[in-house]
């Protein structure tokens, strides 16, 4: 009888039942991919799975997957297996910060944990380099998510796709019953996705819930299993690299971006983003967030290995 336990931990949170829920399980080394994938469906969210790292420089390896597959990363299922992490002691964080290499599919990404003023952990990620692609007609758009198309665009600036390690079409929209709607057809952004070869659509507007944000986001995403996704580390990141990128922020060398999102889901989070800035445009994004673990568990099933320790 095997023995795989598991955390359930809340990413883009400091306490339970808020943020973005996903499965950690902390020592995945003797699991077959099949075994991962059940596990993932199991769960029924995002899950990641703690390594040893094949790569010598790297001090831990992460690999996430989807109830459909794996992918290269996931950015709010990292935040949470490193805040479960810390949750076991495995590292500490500290006022000054611990520095690590965490090796997944987008590569090797730098991790710090550190403590916010009040003592809570933190964990900001050096997301993969900010990529610009091809821009996206917004009538294109606007016909796959139903609204009229003079919503989408801030002054000359439209729909284009960008990447953080997951590639998408950023849409800036600048009514905000555009952006607190739901799409009329989700087949409709398949299709463009499909179209497009991209993961997801990521909509943005400065017509925020709170004062503490500069940007409300929604990250809609068919193909992954959920319409919708509560908060996403990738699709903000690239939020963040397109505002700075396009001149949508004050200039300067390290640019403080606050979104917010998850607000149609009723959990709704806040992320900071600090995009570095390399000869006017972005080069470089970091994210920071918390988790707090809501559940420890375990799976029990019968395989040829025994058991895997906590």
């Amino acid at each position: 009888m095997a023995v795989i336990p598991f955390h359930i931990v809340d990413a883009f949170a400091s306490r339970p039942f808020t943020g973005n829920p996903a499965a950690i399980i902390p020592n995945a080394s003797c699991l077959t991919e099949a075994e991962m994938l059940q596990i993932t469906g199991e769960l029924s969210m995002e899950a990641g799975f703690v390594l040893p790292p094949d790569n010598p420089r790297a001090d831990v390896k992460l690999r996430f997957f989807t109830r459909r597959r794996e992918a290269a990363l996931s950015g709010h299922v990292l935040i949470a297996a490193f805040a479960s992490m810390a949750d076991r002691g495995f590292y500490k964080p500290t006022a000054e910060g611990l520095d690590l290499l965490v090796e997944t599919g987008a590569g090797m990404l730098p991790v710090r944990l550190h403590l916010s003023a009040d003592g809570q952990p933190l964990v900001t990620l050096r997301l993969p380099t900010p990529r610009f692609g091809e821009l996206v007609p917004a009538a294109e758009v606007a016909a796959a998510l139903g609204i009229p198309v003079e919503m989408i665009g801030v002054g000359d600036h439209g729909p284009q796709r960008v990447s953080c390690g997951f590639d998408q079409i950023i849409v800036p929209i600048n009514d905000r019953a555009a952006i607190r709607g739901t799409p009329a057809s989700p087949e409709a952004v398949v299709e463009l996705t499909d179209r497009r070869g991209v993961g997801g659509l990521t909509l943005f507007c400065a017509d925020t819930y709170g004062h503490a944000a500069d940007y409300h986001c929604r990250f809609f995403h068919p193909h992954v299993g959920a319409d919708e996704d509560v908060a996403s580390g990738t699709a903000l990141g690239a939020v963040a690299a397109y505002v700075v990128e396009n001149g949508l922020m004050p200039a300067a060398d390290h640019v403080l971006v606050v979104t917010e999102q998850g607000h149609a889901l009723g959990r709704p989070t806040l992320a900071e983003l600090t995009v570095h800035a390399g000869g006017g445009g972005a080069a470089a994004v970091d994210l920071t967030a918390g988790g707090a673990v809501v559940m420890r568990g375990s799976f029990h099933f019968q395989r040829q290995s025994a058991t895997i320790g906590a």
